[in-house]
């Protein structure tokens, strides 16, 4: 490992596995010292901190540093250079920064953090070299997140005894340059706009001195490079439970069933959640009793509808080692689950989702990489990270449930990552017969909530002000052009009212115990 300590302009000290490197650095930026020492030692790991953090740097953790293709930084009683405000044009789960457990976000820090140097160099050629060493870390992140590079927040890079709340920058100026670099002319146009309708500042210099700012060329940046795992080559380990929740779709669902009991690697058990609203039916799934299935079926059959409480049902049920949210319309090839069997040996993650796509789509994505939402119809899940979480029943028969389990999972600091090797297809089967629209408490409303109070609710209860308000000026101005009101003021009026009635039921909803 390769030890440099910084002043926060320029370094000050570098070592190798304990002994001190004769390096000559010129007043580099530390930026600039990171990739000459990168170039240097393109094995080591590279491991960066202020000189005021050294004392309580937190070794033994640091030595067990176990993954080529992760980045860690910890802000350690430092603010972080960006403002909150830059959630006006970056409402992702990666910009909601948690102290307390690794958490994913290109929010890094100069007060303490690694990184293979090898992943470093892979962006040399991409990213300047600042003088500012924090935003130079931030636009590494966040530019490296796309590519496969996984970014966290991890606070055990500091002794426990030295834990601390993480802040945002009080300050936009760095605000400015990043958006400029990262996101380009028109999200820089957006975060001024937005500042000032909101909070009422504008700094004019700072947002024309950024103009000329280059942005980071995202498509010229290759991915990493990810070999498939060989399911071949590894011995199966893990033990799944497939979670299936369905309602009207008997044929589809006994698709569904078949290629799961063709599975080269079959699943423990299959908990299945069948739900029909007429209190007078009985299950309809008459093949689970006169067909034998290679696998334990644990049926429950309920009144109550919805995919929240089904899941949760489920959940209730979980034996194996990891878990298996599906939906019950898909195609799911034989291999399926021993893919998945040696990808979680290869990669030890505790979530991720996979790639469900319908016939002829084309999957986008080149490698694993750190992902923004959840699919409660293709995802695995470690067992142990799911004990204490459940669906929110305050979200049932709407939308937002899938975005809400997430950031319930990264809370916990379990990473959401995206596997498009391991890929379904999804039938989008037609809807039961006995399903129909369900009434919601807001629908004789008027004017009408927008967004859906669902949305909002999960919206809410885990974005940052400022990634709220931007959400809020997205949804107006994409909503514009597919409604009637052509006067804008008038527009402008009416969604005001739409968004102030989705808000009171929005805050109903999250008081719901």
């Amino acid at each position: 490992m390769i030890f440099l300590k910084h002043n926060g302009k320029t370094p000050v000290a570098v070592s190798k596995d304990g002994h001190p490197l004769e390096l000559e650095f010129k007043n580099q930026a530390v930026s600039a010292a990171c990739f000459l020492l990168a170039e240097t030692f393109p094995h080591e790991t590279l491991v960066w901190f202020h000189e005021e953090v050294e004392p309580n740097l937190n070794l033994a953790f640091i030595e067990n540093f176990p993954r080529e293709s992760e980045m860690w930084s910890y802000a350690a009683n430092r603010p972080l250079v960006i403002a909150e405000e830059m959630g006006f044009v970056d409402q992702s789960v990666f910009f909601r920064i948690q102290s307390g457990v690794k958490y994913p976000t290109w929010l890094m820090s100069s007060a303490v953090g690694l990184i293979s140097c090898k992943r470093l160099l892979h962006f040399k050629q991409y990213i300047p070299v600042d003088s500012n060493f924090d935003l130079f870390l931030c636009i590494l992140a966040k530019t490296g997140i796309s590519k496969g590079l996984r970014v966290y927040s991890e606070p055990r890079l500091i002794r426990s005894s030295e834990k601390s709340t993480l802040s945002f920058s009080k300050n936009t100026k760095t605000t400015y340059t990043a958006i400029a670099t990262l996101m380009g002319e028109k999200w820089l146009i957006m975060f001024a706009l937005q500042l000032l309708w909101y909070r009422k500042k504008l700094n004019l210099f700072q947002l024309v001195k950024s103009f000329p700012v280059k942005s980071i060329p995202q498509r010229d940046i290759p991915h990493f490079e990810v070999t498939p795992s060989d399911q071949n080559n590894v011995k199966p380990k893990i033990q799944f439970d497939v979670i299936i929740p369905t309602l009207g779709r008997k044929e589809v669902l006994k698709q569904t069933l078949t290629d799961l009991a063709e599975q080269l690697l079959l699943p423990q058990s299959l908990i299945l959640i069948e739900q029909n609203p007429d209190t007078a039916s009985v299950s309809e799934l008459d093949y689970l009793q006169s067909q034998s299935w290679p696998f334990e079926i644990r049926h429950t059959f309920t009144h109550q509808t919805g995919a929240c409480n089904a899941r949760n049902l489920a959940l209730d049920q979980v034996e194996a080692d990891w878990v298996f949210l599906a939906d019950d319309d898909l195609r799911i090839p034989s291999d399926f689950l021993q893919k998945a069997d040696a990808f979680i040996q290869a990669e030890d993650p505790q979530a991720f989702t996979v790639s469900c796509l319908q016939e002829g789509e084309i999957e986008p994505e080149k490698t694993v990489i750190q992902w923004p939402a959840f699919g409660s119809g293709c995802s695995f899940v470690k067992a142990s990270a799911l004990k204490a979480l459940r669906f929110d029943l305050a979200l049932e028969h709407g939308f937002g449930e899938d975005a809400d389990f997430g950031m319930q999972l990264r809370k916990t600091g379990v990473d959401i990552l995206y596997n498009p090797f391991l890929k379904l297809i999804h039938l989008k089967a037609a809807s039961g017969g006995f399903r129909k629209p369900v009434e919601k408490p807001w629908d004789t409303e008027s004017p009408a909530p927008k967004p859906a109070p669902t949305v909002l609710a999960s919206i809410v209860k885990h974005a940052t002000p400022s990634q709220v308000q931007g959400y809020k000026t997205v949804l107006f101005l994409k909503f514009y052009r597919l409604q009637q009101i052509k006067n804008p003021f008038a527009y402008i009026r009416l969604m005001q009212k739409r968004w102030k009635v989705s808000l009171i039921w929005a805050k109903k909803l999250l008081n719901t115990k």
